[in-house]
């Protein structure tokens, strides 16, 4: 499977959120809150809000980084294509790669039942 992260694979305008928002199922976990809805698209596309609450631009941008980075390495793992989008909790500027690595893939694992 490809790791890259194509431009058509990330949400950017508010009309997708929006959309995702009403019509998706969200996934709770610790750090971060999954929103998903299948998107009838040869591909998934993943949408990521940190809000200010995160923290300052440094820790915000890096959580960023991270959720594009779990997306894009983990493809694989989506029983589908879906469009998801990722919302940070405050409590997520503490948490080490690998326990955000397990979290993400719990609640991809949840998505698929």
């Amino acid at each position: 499977m490809d790791e890259r992260l194509r431009p058509i694979e990330r949400i950017r305008n508010k009309k997708d959120f929006s959309e995702i928002y009403k019509k998706g199922r969200r996934l709770k976990g610790r750090y971060f809150v999954l929103v998903f809805v299948p998107n009838g698209l040869n591909y998934s596309r993943l949408g990521v809000v940190v809000s200010k609450k995160v923290g300052p631009a440094r820790d915000r941008n890096r959580v960023k980084r991270r959720f594009r980075e779990l997306f894009r390495r983990n493809k694989s793992l989506l029983p589908g294509n879906f469009d998801l989008v990722l919302i940070a909790r405050p409590e997520i500027v503490q948490l080490d790669w690998q326990k955000m690595k397990e979290e993400y893939e719990v609640l991809i694992r949840r998505l698929g039942s």
